[in-house]
Order: C-alpha cells, then sequence, then structure tokens
C-alpha cells in the first residue's frame, strides 16, 4: 500500500489518481481510495500503470518506451539520494576509513594510573595547559599573592599601636 512508507505522492501519482476518480462523488472516492492504493482497480492488461519506486503510489507512464520507475522528476530525484546515501552508508560500514591517530590518543587515562605512553607526546601537548614559569616569574606571583592573598583584593593594612605598651 502506498501510504505505509510516510512519503507524499508525485505528482504523476497525484495525476492519475485524479484521472481515475474524475466524476465520482466523495462517498464513492472514500468507499474506492483503499482498493485503488492497493491496486486491486488497477487494469492488469494495462502495461503503462506502475507503482512508483520512491513513493509506492501508482502512476501512469506516459513515456515513449515505458520504461519510467518513478511517477515524477522529484520522485526521481528523492530516489537517486537515497539509493547514494544507502551505498555511501555500506561503503562506509563494510570499508571504514582507519583513525589518524593522533599525539592526543598516546594519554592512557583509561589506566587506575593515567600517564602518557610517549614522553615526547607528553611534552608536545602537555606544554599548551602546563606552561613552565621561569623563577623570576612564580616569585612575583608568591609576592602578589602575600600582597593581595588569594583573591583579587587588597588586603586589610593591620593597625599597629604606636604607644610602646604592647608588643
Amino acid at each position: 500500500m502506498g501510504m505505509d512508507n510516510g512519503r507524499d505522492p508525485g505528482e504523476g501519482a497525484v495525476e492519475y489518481t485524479l484521472e481515475f476518480f474524475k466524476g465520482k462523488g466523495r462517498a464513492e472516492i472514500e468507499r474506492l481510495l483503499a482498493p485503488f492504493h492497493n491496486g486491486e482497480l488497477n487494469d492488469p492488461n494495462d502495461k503503462r500503470v506502475k507503482r512508483c519506486d520512491y513513493c509506492d503510489y501508482y502512476f501512469r507512464d506516459d513515456s515513449l518506451r515505458n520504461n519510467r520507475r518513478t511517477c515524477c522528476a522529484d520522485c526521481k530525484t528523492s530516489q537517486k539520494t537515497l539509493q547514494t546515501r544507502i551505498r555511501r552508508a555500506e561503503k562506509a560500514f563494510l570499508n571504514p576509513k582507519p583513525k589518524k591517530e593522533t599525539k592526543s590518543d598516546l594519554y592512557l587515562w583509561w589506566l587506575e594510573y593515567p600517564c602518557w605512553a610517549n614522553e615526547q607526546a607528553m611534552i608536545e601537548v602537555g606544554w599548551r595547559y602546563e606552561r613552565p614559569m621561569t623563577l623570576q616569574k612564580m616569585d612575583y606571583i608568591q609576592a602578589k599573592e602575600s600582597l593581595y592573598g588569594k583573591g583579587n583584593s587588597k588586603k586589610k593594612a593591620e593597625i599597629i599601636d604606636y604607644d610602646g605598651d604592647k608588643l
């Protein structure tokens, strides 16, 4: 049955349906619609009535050689697109491209104690995340931390009693 695949009928299928039901009343069309879509009302001797490969509705082939497989150009394009997608999916499934190995793949994160399998890869990848600092830079940071603390605000100055009676 044409309506099972969830695709809308093409132009050729719509034309054939309109031609078939021309002059019939609504009640008669409702009664005949299901047998029509099942192909029970089509003339078995008429070789020009075919089922579209894409939308699965019946249509009348008006080509010279009677060799069309789809009801319209849209269905033909969609059928070719579907075939191409299926072919590419099968190709990718049967012959997958090998994954290009990167230096990050050499980090063994799944072990109990994660480590690098290659020290050179560790240096080449790790410098982006852990840049080494010079001693002067580390001293500068430590001095600023003592002045400002861990946050961004400067520490309050201590009030020192200069009366001399307290140490």
